[in-house]
């Protein structure tokens, strides 16, 4: 407890802590006999509104407890609440009212006195009033009595022992004298009290002696601050002093402090900008000592890529999962023989650790301690090196494909009269004749060459034109079903070919034929890999994507079927794999089988429908392909039937074929009068124009590539410039191309391919003449 006390000298000896107190009275003896008065007032200031609020307390409860004196002893309730309320509360309040005048500081110890023994002699009163044994209810408010007195109001040890003892001996004595209580009661009752009123006067007397050893010791504290606020204040003299000699000091050592302050600033301003950019870049930058390999700064991206905890492990043991320095680690070309800095170096090399290739520039610069360290920066050009890839892949198969176009363009040409004229002769030849099979034999070399030929224009990304809507699991249920299939059995008998084909796939857009030719390559490489037998799986499924696949291409996100055809065979290698696509990239002894277009017309094929191609192969295990669709949700249109002739026979139109080649003209000629058209030729765009100016004509084939003259395109804008809406067909050994489509766009009618077939021709032209200038169809025909 703190106190308050006046300023007091006492000469004493401030060195001894322990506090010289009266062990009766425990008022200050000796040298510290000083302090008595001071803290007298002292105590009485801090137990003043202490001591009303104990007053109001026991005024509270006293009257509360009249409430129990009506309950317990209803007879005698009068006599004690006069006790109660015309005795001892009286003296709490006149205590109360006392405590608000000058004079109640010197008398307020006896009063508090007063208060127990007045309490204390009224509980005692009320024993002897009420009847036993309840009465020994009021023993135990002598007690509370007592120790109220003791604990609560701040008397002091001496006042509060002699009013205990008071009120111990009148408890006593009326037991004696009033209630004739046996000796056994007295003697036990006489012990219990004075026992608990020692109890209560030692807490009273330890409290004092406490409250007096903390005056003490907080005397001393003053003292001692007093003495330290002179050594304060001569401390502050002798600084004044000094400030005005330090002012210039502190001035220059400010000016001094501003400037470093401002150049650390720069410097951290600048470091943190440093360490922004270098954080903002798309590359791994890293540090590492020279010497101990250890990595000493690293950028935010060189931590996301390697981890967040790589600044002091060896570089080695982070970039190249190593254990120990790498063998071909290029600090050694970083320093000359004078071990100063050399120019950069710069290398591409593949990640180990994550597979990805970086361009890698390292030179040796000076660490801010003066060592020498590597400055590396490693930019990730692995997306760089798959495009360079894919475009090295492209422009082969555009070069490829470009002189695979020509050729086929020649040959269609050429195959025009090994597949047109003999169905020609085959239509007025009887099938016993013994020329029928010779000549059915020739058509059919025509149509395999023509076939070869398609191969090749796949392969040139122009023979795809087909846009049907085709079902994916027909397509492989007509090529399980096809001779080709069967002689493919017959040559690998211990090859197995099995199916898992979903009822509920998608219908895709496309050429059945082409993507027939496709699984049947894919079918014949897989049966060719297992010379020992094996099996070869294909499936369909539906297959939806929500983000990109990344494979042997990426397939990116959307609805596709999925066509897989899969083997256990050897497996391809890895190398062997990236050039799978190339034309006439072939594994086989050269003559054994194949062209070495199978895989060329597969990609092919795949692109023209717009899909995608994922390859995956472990060697002795097998190989994997998945062919990616785009899937349509148009339903199947009705299958193609064979048309009589006498459906597309013409009636006497004329029709002007204009090409380039003449044994094409004389083949158009001869199907066209055999087709009852009256026909004329010429070999140019130019020649068409001269003739459509001199005479009309009902129809025109036009050749789309001729040289050297104007293309069919020209031709035909020259022409409807003479006979606006001149009909015609578009004829090419090429499929559509975007010149095709754009004479289309002008008014020519359908598309057809090289070789002419005499269906083929007949309906585009019966099509085209029964349309009006629009393209729609008419009820009647014209006439030539």
């Amino acid at each position: 407890m703190n106190f308050t006390q006046n300023k007091v000298d006492v000469a004493i000896p401030y060195s001894r802590l322990r506090v010289s107190l009266n062990p009766v009275t425990l008022v200050f003896t000796g040298d510290h006999q000083p302090l008595e008065k001071p803290f007298r007032a002292a105590y009485f200031a801090n137990s003043l509104d202490h001591v009303r609020r104990c007053k109001l307390y026991a005024i509270l409860f006293f009257s509360i407890f009249g409430i129990l004196d009506a309950y317990v002893f209803p007879d005698q309730k009068f006599e004690l609440w006069f006790i109660r309320y015309l005795l001892v509360c009286p003296v709490f309040v006149a205590g109360l009212i006392f405590s608000y005048t000058r004079i109640y500081q010197r008398l307020w110890q006896p009063i508090n006195a007063l208060y127990i023994i007045v309490t204390g002699f009224g509980y005692v009163a009320m024993v002897v009033i009420t009847p036993t044994p309840e009465s020994f209810f009021y023993g135990v408010g002598t007690i509370f009595c007592v120790f109220f007195g003791y604990t609560f109001i701040h008397a002091r040890f001496i006042t509060a022992s002699i009013a205990g003892l008071l009120v111990i001996a009148g408890y006593q004595a009326a037991l004696t004298l009033l209630l004739d209580a046996s000796a056994v009661v007295q003697l036990i009752s006489g012990a219990h009290f004075f026992g608990i009123n020692c109890l209560g006067m030692l807490i009273c007397y330890s409290i004092e002696t406490q409250q007096r050893k903390s005056f003490y010791l907080n005397y001393l504290l003053n003292k001692e601050k007093e003495k330290t606020e002179d050594i304060n204040r001569n401390l502050e003299k002798r600084v004044e002093e000094r400030t005005e000699a330090l002012q210039q000091i502190n001035q220059d050592l400010n000016r001094e402090i501003l400037e470093r302050k401002q150049a650390e600033q720069r410097v951290r301003s600048s470091h943190e900008q440093l360490e922004s950019i270098i954080d903002s870049i798309d590359a791994n930058i890293f540090v590492t000592d020279i010497k101990t390999r250890g990595i000493l700064l690293a950028n935010r991206h060189m931590k996301q890529t390697f981890g967040e905890d790589i600044v002091g492990q060896p570089c080695y043991a982070v970039v190249q999962g190593r254990d120990q320095s790498c063998g071909r680690c290029k600090n050694q070309f970083l320093l000359n023989e004078d071990g100063n800095p050399t120019e950069h170096h710069s290398w591409e090399e593949k990640n180990p650790i994550n597979g990805r290739w970086y361009i890698v520039y390292a030179r040796a610069i000076v660490w801010e301690d003066g060592r020498l360290v590597q400055l590396q920066i490693s930019t990730d050009v692995t997306a760089m090196k798959e495009m360079e890839a894919r475009l090295q892949r492209a422009s082969k198969m555009e070069a490829i494909g470009t002189l695979a176009g020509g050729v086929a363009h020649d040959l269609n040409n050429i195959l025009s009269g090994l597949v047109g004229y003999p169905e020609l002769l085959l239509m007025d030849m009887p099938k016993d004749s013994e020329l029928y099979v010779i000549i059915d034999t020739i058509k059919k070399s025509g149509e395999k060459a023509a076939a070869i030929v398609q191969d090749l224009l796949t392969l040139a990304r122009r023979g795809v034109a087909v846009t049907d809507v085709i079902q994916p699991n027909r397509i492989v249920r007509d090529y399980l079903g096809s001779p080709e299939l069967a002689r493919l059995k017959s040559v690998h008998p211990q090859v197995v070919i099995c199916s898992a084909l979903p009822t509920a796939v998608f219908n895709i857009v496309g050429s059945a034929v082409h993507l027939g030719k496709s699984i049947m390559n894919l079918v014949t490489n897989a049966a060719e890999a297992m010379p020992h037998g094996g099996e070869v799986s294909l499936s369909t499924e539906n297959c939806y994507l929500d983000r990109p696949l990344h494979g042997f291409e990426t397939v990116p996100e959307g609805e596709y079927v999925r066509l897989r055809v899969a083997d256990t065979g050897i497996g391809i290698s890895a190398q062997d794999l990236e050039r799978i696509f190339e034309p006439f990239y072939t594994k086989k002894k050269m003559g054994r089988s194949g062209t070495g277009l199978g895989m060329a017309v597969v990609w092919g094929t795949v692109k023209d429908h717009g899909g995608y191609i994922d390859a995956r192969s472990i060697e002795g295990q097998g190989t994997i392909f998945d062919l990616y669709f785009p899937i349509t949700r148009k339903s199947l249109e009705n299958e193609d039937t064979v048309v009589p002739i006498e459906q597309y026979m013409g009636n006497k139109e004329m029709v002007l074929v204009v090409d380039d080649i003449k044994e094409q003209r004389d083949l158009a000629s001869f199907m066209l009068k055999r087709l009852n058209y009256r026909v004329a030729t010429v070999a140019s765009g130019a020649d068409a124009i001269d003739y459509i100016r001199n005479q009309p004509v009902d129809i025109l084939i036009l050749d789309m590539i001729m040289d050297p003259d104007m293309d069919g395109l020209e031709t035909y804008r020259q022409i409807l410039r003479v006979v606006p809406g001149q009909k015609a067909i578009i004829a090419s050994g090429f499929s559509e191309s975007e010149r095709v489509l754009e004479a289309q766009q002008l008014g020519a009618g359908p598309y057809i391919r090289k070789p002419y077939r005499m269906e083929q021709i007949g309906l585009a032209l019966k099509e085209q003449l029964l349309s009006d200038p629009t393209g729609k169809l008419l009820d009647g025909s014209s006439s030539g």
